[in-house]
């Protein structure tokens, strides 16, 4: 009862929100319970994020989403569209602000935290680092390779070349370096949704996607809501906005992750927006995958090492002590026959 009320709820809400939020959409918004961390509130780095947002939605044509704050030291993920239609394809993006003095005879040497680099390698992330002047708003990327890293034991460094201006003309670089077989894709899209997972586990949620267009439909606006009770606003936003034939390759494409099903009835406001309330959860793999991943992190198990079972006809000492003392008194003069 209380999910069919809540879910009521989201409805009526998303209705009146749908039109609303195309014309004024709202900034993003952070998992519930997540500390910001120091780059995410500082307005340089918000604003060098909306910088590059801006090339891969203009210039791309691709998606963009942004991240919730977590401890991987991704910002955002580009996410490869194929004539606006959702592939799986994405580029995990680390983006900073730097100033125009940071950087020598054009290049610029970019430094992180080494358990940021540790994730990327263990989970095989291919990550590029953005940098975006904030004088100039040139910006310049790079594809962390472990080749070009130099690493200590609390960071690492990789040198961005002056040559690598991310423009229209870096699409190609980064198409063809975007891994395009199902176990690649699935794996990095585990890996960067880890703390969605973590949130939702467990907890009744709810996707809630707009739907626009006659001949082809466009899915966009994402609102998610984690865990009981009326919520006006979303746990988290994502500004999709998608060419499908169904929200079904939408959801397999873009959360692999997870299995959902209509809390909700298609609504439909003006005859121009259709709303689409789903209930989603984590598939029975996402379970086993966050159980792993906790496993692996917690290091070596410290269980107590087990006993082994005794042999068939092991004495122990107190056995052999007694057979001991029944010799010695067999032995006795006085317990011999003649």
């Amino acid at each position: 009862m209380v999910r069919l009320l809540r879910a009521g709820f989201i409805a009526i809400d998303a209705l009146i929100a749908a039109v609303r939020r195309w014309i004024f959409p709202p900034p993003p918004l952070q998992l519930r319970g997540k500390k910001l961390h120091d780059h995410e509130t500082d307005p340089a780095v918000r604003l060098a994020i909306d910088a590059v947002e801006k090339v891969f939605l203009r210039d791309f044509k691709w998606a963009f989403r942004r991240l919730s704050s977590s401890d991987t030291g991704i910002d955002a993920r580009a996410e490869i569209l194929d004539d606006g239609r959702p592939t799986g394809r994405f580029l995990p993006l680390q983006i900073r602000s730097v100033s125009p003095t940071s950087r020598r005879h054009g290049d610029h040497t970019h430094r992180g935290e080494k358990k940021n680099l540790d994730y990327w390698t263990r989970h095989s992330l291919p990550v590029w680092v953005i940098i975006v002047d904030s004088e100039s708003g040139l910006m310049l990327w790079q594809q962390v390779e472990e080749r070009l890293c130099e690493v200590t034991d609390a960071e690492w460094s990789i040198v961005i070349p002056a040559t690598n201006v991310l423009d229209a003309s870096a699409r190609l670089c980064f198409e063809e370096t975007i891994a395009t077989d199902p176990e690649s894709l699935m794996r990095s899209a585990f890996a960067l949704d880890h703390a969605l997972m973590q949130e939702i586990r467990d907890q009744t949620t709810f996707f809630v996607w707009d739907e626009w267009g006659d001949t082809t439909a466009i899915f966009c606006n994402l609102r998610i809501y984690i865990g009981e009770g009326r919520e006006e606003e979303p746990d988290v936003r994502i500004d999709y906005h998608l060419r499908a034939h169904s929200l079904h390759d939408v959801m397999t494409t873009l959360f692999p992750w997870a299995t959902y099903s209509y809390a909700e009835p298609i609504s439909e406001y003006s005859g121009e927006v259709a709303v689409h309330i789903l209930e989603v959860e984590l598939r029975p793999g996402a379970y086993a995958y966050l159980e792993a991943e906790s496993f692996l992190e917690a290091g070596y198990p410290e269980d107590e090492e087990p006993s082994a079972p005794e042999p068939d006809g092991f004495i122990t000492e107190e056995e052999e002590r007694e057979f001991w003392q029944r010799r010695r008194r067999s032995r006795r003069p006085d317990n011999r026959t003649d």
